[in-house]
């Protein structure tokens, strides 16, 4: 049987990290993101709101902990491939929002990966 997690391309390591995304067309303005597990490739993240599949959203990551003096900031574009209403949680993460970045600049990608290997 296969489902979502054999798609993947990459493996997923739980960190919970600081999203800051920017605003645009057809993102509430009120969007609060937290990451629940990343990869190279994207990102599931908590979320007080629900926004709509294939949906592009500018967003900065702020890394920590991990072998970093200092946290670290990367910047991606990440499509929304699903979101889903998670009933009974808090109100803060209601949606699961499942993220595949779609632009990160080489520099980032490098910073990304070392972090999830110093994890």
């Amino acid at each position: 049987m296969s489902g979502p997690a054999d798609k993947r391309k990459h493996h997923r390591f739980l960190a919970l990290l600081e999203v800051r995304v920017l605003p645009g067309d057809r993102i509430p303005a009120d969007l609060l993101l937290g990451t629940i597990d990343i990869a190279v490739g994207g990102a599931r993240c908590g979320s007080n709101r629900a926004l709509p599949e294939d949906l592009t959203v500018k967003m900065t990551f702020t890394l920590v902990g991990g072998d970093l003096r200092q946290p670290a900031p990367i910047d991606v574009d990440a499509r929304v491939l699903r979101c889903v209403e998670k009933p009974g949680a808090l109100e803060s993460r209601r949606y699961e929002v499942a993220l595949e970045f779609v632009r990160i600049e080489p520099q980032d990608r490098v910073k990304l990966q070392n972090y999830l290997n110093s994890l």
